[in-house]
């Protein structure tokens, strides 16, 4: 299985029966989403969309892949994709905690995330849409990969994510930044009992390193991020000495891992 890594918190995966899942993309005034993976044949091949909460860096693509495939699946908590149905998107499907469904052959199980949930309407104002999620998503050939959306260390992840489903791959925030430090992320890739443990929510180090270096730019004026690069090395190390039985792997953005 492929998985590759888009943005800051945006991955695709490729499932062994060739469908194409895509968690969280942020596209919309995405500095660091590669040019080349925005052709309408790159987003026109995308079956399912899973988005964690409505943040923009983690839902603000969906436009732009509706607009070059209008039967790919979106979903989200109830009430965000309640909202996007009631706003044209007719492939929204709605879940809620403890939930699973099943689409192009692929299990979606959505579990519980600590962290807000909100989105920007057109006037400008911050609107709350329902609760942060995390997803166990489960490939057809029965591997399991736990994305957990932007997050709090949370008891979920040992007694529902590790003791129930059993994920093979996690995908964590590990940054701080809103998100767990690394040490509470280092522990959770533990509690959860993976394999494989993926990092993200960080951002490039050097500007030149995103795709549109001027975007990168203006964000940093909004958002001073660019440190964070120093949390996934940080969080390495913690792996690497105190979780030696896990194999952290760092994907850089536009980069993929085979698993």
């Amino acid at each position: 299985m492929k998985i590759q890594r888009l943005s800051t918190c945006s991955f695709k995966f490729y499932s062994p029966q060739g469908k194409v899942v895509m968690v969280d993309p942020w596209l919309t005034n995405d500095p660091f989403w590669p040019a080349s993976e925005k052709a309408p044949e790159k987003l026109g091949e995308i079956d399912v969309v899973a988005v964690t909460h409505a943040h923009f860096d983690h839902a603000s693509g969906i436009e732009e892949i509706m607009s070059q495939n209008e039967k790919a699946f979106i979903v989200g908590q109830f009430e965000y994709a309640i909202g996007l149905h009631q706003r044209g998107v007719k492939n929204a499907v709605p879940m809620n905690f403890g939930a699973r469904i099943d689409l192009c052959g692929i299990g979606f199980s959505m579990v519980q995330a600590s962290h807000t949930n909100s989105e920007m309407l057109p006037s400008g104002k911050m609107e709350a849409v329902g609760a942060p999620a995390g997803y166990v998503i489960e490939f057809e050939d029965g591997r399991k990969v736990y994305v957990s959306g932007d997050t709090g260390l949370t008891a979920e992840m040992k007694f529902v994510v590790a003791d129930y489903h059993k994920p093979l791959i996690a995908i964590l925030p590990v940054t701080g930044l809103m998100v767990m430090e690394p040490e509470q992320a280092a522990y959770a890739a533990n509690a959860i009992g993976c394999k494989y443990v993926i990092p993200c929510h960080d951002f490039p180090k050097e500007i030149a390193d995103a795709a549109n270096p001027d975007g990168y730019r203006e964000f940093l004026k909004q958002f001073p991020v660019q440190d964070s690069y120093k949390k996934i090395e940080t969080f390495m190390g913690i792996m690497r000495k105190d979780y030696p039985h896990i194999e952290a792997i760092f994907v850089p953005i536009g980069g993929s891992v085979d698993l």
